[in-house]
């Protein structure tokens, strides 16, 4: 009998979604009401996932090569085929007049776009395998996450030039946009989650979330006098009060079912790794110009590119090399 999660999966399929829909809206956060929205909450709900699928408890006695061991086909080698193939349809090392390694090192420590995301889980992941290791319960581990996480949102806005000092540019960029700390938050976050026993009433995190969305929703529009931190601030208490209104029913299984979403949610690593290199294609093809055009043919081929992946996935073994295990 199968005991899987299916909302988790489910809550994957539809990230996921919004992760490629934000990837294919053009302009910036600030000029798209629609990206600004998205941007607001799909990654802290992406990464808490993650973290809430983390098996705390059971990777305590792990070595470190152990537990790194179980990432390397089923997360490293997808990632590492990506990180080649982008880099080559770019013509990233193309007419480089320093050493060809040198340019690899570049692409590794600041990955194309949207390939941060599997350093920086493996980052996160090591720093929960550690406190796991050191006895920390769940909820320490939290604490401890929050005393680690918070303050790089600081410096991420305040103190990049310090870093950079210390760390040097490429020293610094790695650390902030590509491990990404400040996001940390969510992925101890979600571990925690999957043990929460608040007795705070699920309405009130209803209710408090969706009061702090609105008003990060305002701020789009009404930005005068507000700063960075401001808006973070809010951002991130709108995040962690809808976060555990959410993982609440999730926990029990309770949230609407599709089987598409949850086929999408299984496979979600291979969709997030090569979504975006049909977009890249046709915007060489086609351009931005006419964004209506852009759009309706983004529509058709990022259905392809889901439908060639099915047929992958169904009747080729190999292609777990590319998409990862579920």
């Amino acid at each position: 009998m199968d005991n899987r999660n299916r909302n988790i999966d489910g809550i994957k399929g539809l990230l996921v979604i919004l992760v490629v829909v934000g990837h294919v809206l053009q302009g910036r956060l600030d000029q798209s009401i629609w990206r600004y929205m998205i941007y607001g909450f799909h990654m802290p709900f992406f990464i808490a996932v993650a973290g809430f699928l983390f098996p705390y408890e059971r990777v305590k006695t792990d070595s470190i090569s152990v537990f790194l061991g179980r990432y390397v086909y089923r997360l490293i080698v997808p990632w590492a085929i990506a990180m080649v193939v982008y880099a080559v349809y770019l013509g990233a090392f193309w007419g480089l007049k320093s050493p060809l390694w040198k340019g690899w090192l570049s692409h590794l420590s600041v990955p194309f776009y949207h390939l941060w995301f599997v350093p920086a889980y493996l980052f996160w992941s090591l720093l929960l395998w550690w406190m796991s290791c050191r006895g920390l319960t769940r909820s320490k581990a939290l604490l401890l996450g929050l005393l680690v996480s918070l303050p790089f949102f600081y410096v991420k806005l305040a103190s990049m030039g310090a870093l950079n000092n210390v760390l040097g540019a490429n020293g610094a960029g790695f650390l902030i946009h590509t491990l990404r700390p400040h996001y940390f938050l969510f992925f101890v976050m979600g571990m925690w989650l999957r043990e929460e026993k608040l007795d705070t009433r699920s309405w009130v995190f209803w209710v408090s979330g969706a009061m702090m969305f609105g008003v990060y929703g305002g701020i789009f529009y009404f930005h005068a006098g507000i700063t960075e931190g401001m808006r973070d601030g809010i951002w991130i208490f709108a995040n962690v009060f809808l976060l555990v209104a959410v993982f609440r029913l999730i926990r029990i299984d309770a949230l609407p079912k599709s089987r598409v979403m949850e086929w999408m949610g299984k496979e979600s690593l291979g969709i997030y790794l090569w979504h975006v290199l049909p977009f890249l294609w046709l915007k060489d093809v086609i351009g931005t110009r006419d964004i209506t055009q852009f759009y309706g043919w983004n529509l058709v081929i990022e259905f392809l590119f889901l439908v060639v992946m099915y047929g992958m996935w169904r009747y080729w073994k190999g292609s777990r090399v590319l998409f990862g295990s579920r």
